[in-house]
């Protein structure tokens, strides 16, 4: 059995959190989700596909996000990580601009959950991190 270095471990740890965190976060808001978006889809026909659609979306990103985890904590696959700052960075300007340009929220979990992230995916940039992406860690 392969022993995963420290930093590993943590990014597993607040990785798996983000995620959590971030399921829970949608379902406490899926009402409002499904109503926001149920609107401003009346004016195409769709609003009645508004829940499916979030209900997709949620699936489609907790798999993306475990299929990413599971290639950098256990494939050992070193490029997940720059993915992952991308996703992260582009959550964080996408919260951001939302919430100065008072077009959309962020909830307390919702930000939270984009915390752990950040500080899972800082942890895939540690030395021992780096030393399990290149294979010197057995």
């Amino acid at each position: 059995m392969t022993v995963r270095p420290d930093a590993i471990r943590k990014f597993d740890l607040f990785f798996l959190a983000s995620i959590a965190l971030g399921l829970a976060s949608g379902l406490l808001n899926f009402d409002t989700q499904v109503g926001a978006l149920a609107q401003e889809w009346t004016q195409v026909g769709l609003q009645d596909q508004a829940e499916n659609f979030i209900i997709g979306v949620t699936i489609l990103g907790f798999a993306v996000n475990m299929l990413l985890w599971y290639l950098a904590s256990r494939k050992r696959q070193g490029w997940v990580k720059w993915v992952l700052v991308v996703f992260v960075a582009f959550s964080a300007v996408s919260a951001i601009t939302a919430l100065a340009s008072d077009v959309g929220s962020l909830s307390l979990t919702g930000a939270i959950a984009l915390l752990l992230k950040a500080i899972a995916v800082f942890f895939l940039f540690q030395p021992d991190a780096k030393a399990w992406f290149s294979g010197q860690v057995s």
